[in-house]
């Protein structure tokens, strides 16, 4: 039990650094030496843990995630309604704890291996089906299946989109804006219910106490 829980904190350790040096130097410029010296250890002991670079990224992309799904899901439970739930998602996904250009850079990096590695595209897969789950399980319970499943699907791409121009350089969409498109997307859809402004608000609020805290 003991080495089991010690392996886990290891690969959790080095995943982060891996990640951190991705968003740092890039995929090119991201070796497991220079994860190693980031971590504080040898190269030797990296390589003990995941056998080879392929498997270290593949574990930083799943840290990333990890990390991601954790603070979506910190709104979720704190969640009451179906627009609180809707809200919940996109404001998770737009935290300032990891919206920034140098996550969003390390997240490129790591998606343009997505075609190419199959461990990748079923992270990815996994991530997206999570995403879609919980908003269409929030928006059937506002409008019919139809609207729910094409607002999940535009909601989805809007996110990503807006996390690949974060991560195209500084000065890119910030936070602010990124949630301001967001609204800009659900309004058009949803014109008339007072109810989205009001869960909009609370979540915001709550996000703010969890990052303050």
């Amino acid at each position: 039990m003991k080495r089991k829980k010690l392996w886990r904190l290891r690969t959790e350790e080095y995943s982060k650094a891996a990640f951190e040096v991705l968003s740092e130097v890039g995929l090119s410029g991201t070796t497991v030496e220079k994860v190693a010296n980031h971590a504080g250890v040898s190269k030797t002991n990296v390589l003990h843990y995941f056998g080879s670079k392929t498997r270290l990224l593949e574990m930083a992309l799943r840290f990333g995630n990890a990390d991601l799904a954790r603070g979506v899901k910190a709104l979720l439970i704190r969640s009451n309604t179906p627009w609180e739930r809707i809200y919940s998602v996109i404001e998770g996904n737009f935290s300032r704890q990891y919206y920034n250009p140098k996550i969003a850079h390390a997240w490129l990096c790591l998606l343009a291996e997505v075609p190419y590695q199959p461990s990748y595209q079923r992270i990815q897969t996994a991530l997206h089906s999570r995403m879609k789950s919980n908003l269409t399980h929030a928006l059937v319970q506002v409008t019919d299946r139809e609207n729910a499943d094409e607002t999940a699907l535009a909601i989805s791409v809007m996110i990503d989109g807006l996390w690949m121009r974060c991560g195209l350089h500084d000065g890119g969409i910030d936070r602010e804006t990124a949630l301001a498109q967001m609204d800009a997307l659900i309004g058009a859809r949803f014109p008339d219910c007072p109810d989205r402004l009001t869960a909009k608000a609370r979540i915001s609020e709550i996000q703010d106490i969890l990052t303050v805290g």
